[in-house]
């Protein structure tokens, strides 16, 4: 079998153009950040709703997000969208109610980490700083090697004489080069002002890959349907079907969810980056539909590709060794693939440009929000009397450079071990199991202690087992599913909180 693709030289000089615009943001936007560290951390705090909205939904409309979620979606069909209505209702619920967002954004925060000095003590600001942006940086690792995956299936890099895939990984190389560019030179501003541009150039390639998909003639929703129901069964759109996803899965990602939503530095900044708590509200009840789409759209492409495959033996071979009712194997070459052999010349740039800009809205928002918690919620509070905003500055800018470094090595010229899957969990659930528990509690118990909020941002390390679960089920024949690991933890730091905040109150409270 050829994987051939359309990707022509109309389609790189569309893509090229893009991201030169991008750079040119990132200089106009480096002459509006005059304004200070709030200029530079979180956009002066006067971002719209609009353009919020946007950039929020460009940050988890990443490329690696689409890719995973493709990949997962080539195996378990349309029950995956059950994380994309999970997505959208949590970003309801948080619009509606401004439950955390609400509270944090009257506070005026740079960071979310600043909160835990604000409520408890330093020593937690620091602890919950440092492990947030291990997490986050650790959990960035794979992002890149996603983004050299979908440009070489989709240009048909993998086709050509050998020593592309190192060709590939330059291009990668040259992607991260130009987000920290631009990040580095105008901060937020230039986060929000390129979001909001790769929002938009995002949404039309995935309008123009969507109507391909369903106007294909072997294709249509009533055959990607039925192809799907033939030949896997019902747990491709019943997530608790037999065989299916199960009940404890559904429950650990509305949890994740939801604390990504309110602790994930890159995505719960938005609430600090808003113009007012109107605004910040507005923001998760604009950005629910994209939330959907993010999740729901890669699912699609997963699943006409199925239903490209049940009708090419080639293909199945390819895909599915094992049959259509097997597991999926070179399921990262899904989405790259069909678009590639599905969209025509000029048309596939477009999508292209789009789907790079997914790439560069997650890498800007992450190495910000990363450098700049290492900044003001590590560095800062550790150095006596503390940094001048200049200094702030600096040391941001730096922390850009330097994570952008690390991705050049990890992330685009080493090969990830770990299970895809597992480490970005793992790495996420290191954080947010402790800090969404300290910042619920802190915000809505009155007896919540520094001590305690200090023992449950510990007891969120506990997810690091979720790493070598493999091994562990090895030695002992025990075999804990990612799931419940990562459920555990959040249940872990609850009981450690709630245990120490009652045995070790603090001196107003007692």
């Amino acid at each position: 079998m050829e994987l051939t693709s359309n990707f022509g030289m109309l389609d790189a000089a569309i893509v090229v153009a893009y991201l030169l615009a991008t750079l040119l943001v990132g200089v106009l936007a480096n002459r509006r950040v005059a304004g200070g560290v709030a200029a530079y951390l979180v956009g002066g705090r006067n971002a719209g709703a609009a353009l919020n909205s946007a950039s929020y939904v460009g940050t988890g409309l990443g490329l690696v997000t689409l890719m995973y979620a493709s990949i997962d979606a080539f195996s378990n069909g349309f029950a995956y969208v059950t994380l994309a209505l999970i997505s959208f209702v949590v970003s309801v619920l948080l619009g509606l109610s401004g439950f955390v967002v609400g509270p944090l954004r009257r506070l005026e925060l740079l960071t979310i980490s600043e909160y835990f000095e604000h409520r408890f003590d330093r020593r937690t600001r620091v602890l919950g700083g440092s492990i947030g942006a291990l997490a986050g940086i650790l959990n960035m690792g794979l992002f890149p090697k996603m983004g050299a995956t979908f440009v070489t299936f989709l240009t048909g890099a993998s086709l050509t004489a050998p020593g592309s895939e190192t060709t590939v990984n330059l291009v990668m190389s040259l992607l991260i080069v130009l987000v920290i560019a631009y990040t580095m030179l105008g901060g937020m501003l230039s986060v929000l002002v390129t979001d909001y541009l790769q929002f938009v150039v995002l949404s039309v390639g995935l309008f123009l890959a969507v109507a391909a998909c369903l106007s294909h003639p072997l294709l249509g929703w009533d055959q990607i349907v039925a192809s799907m129901a033939e030949h896997r069964g019902a747990r491709m759109f019943n997530p608790v079907a037999d065989g299916g996803y199960g009940w404890i899965w559904v429950v650990f990602n509305t949890v994740v969810f939801l604390a990504a939503a309110i602790c994930w530095a890159p995505e719960a900044s938005r609430a600090l980056t808003a113009k007012s708590e109107r605004v910040a509200r507005l923001t998760f009840l604009l950005a629910a539909p994209g939330q959907f789409v993010r999740l729901g759209v890669p699912a699609l492409f997963a699943a006409a590709l199925f239903g490209l495959v049940a009708q090419s033996p080639d293909l199945q071979g390819h895909f599915f060794p094992e049959g259509l009712g097997g597991e999926a194997s070179n399921a990262e070459q899904a989405m790259p693939f069909l678009l590639s052999r599905l969209l025509p010349t000029g048309v596939l740039g477009l999508v292209a440009a789009g789907m790079l800009a997914a790439f560069m809205s997650t890498h800007d928002s992450y190495l910000l929000c990363w450098s700049s918690v290492l900044a003001h919620d590590v560095v800062g509070p550790l150095t006596k009397g503390g940094l001048s905003q200049a200094a702030q500055i600096r040391i941001t800018r730096t922390g850009v450079f330097a994570i952008g470094a690390f991705l050049l090595v990890w992330g685009v010229w080493y090969e990830l071990p770990e299970s895809v899957w597992t480490y970005m969990a793992v790495t996420g659930t290191i954080y947010m199991s402790g800090a969404s528990v300290v910042l619920i509690g802190g915000l809505y118990w009155s007896r919540a202690s520094s001590v305690g909020a200090f023992v449950a941002l510990l007891g969120g390390l506990v997810a690091i087992v979720g790493l070598f679960r493999e091994e562990l089920a090895a030695s002992t024949g025990i075999d804990v599913p990612g799931e419940v690991i990562g459920l555990s933890s959040f249940g872990f730091c609850a009981v450690l909180f709630v245990v120490f905040s009652l045995l070790f109150p603090d001196r107003e409270a007692a």
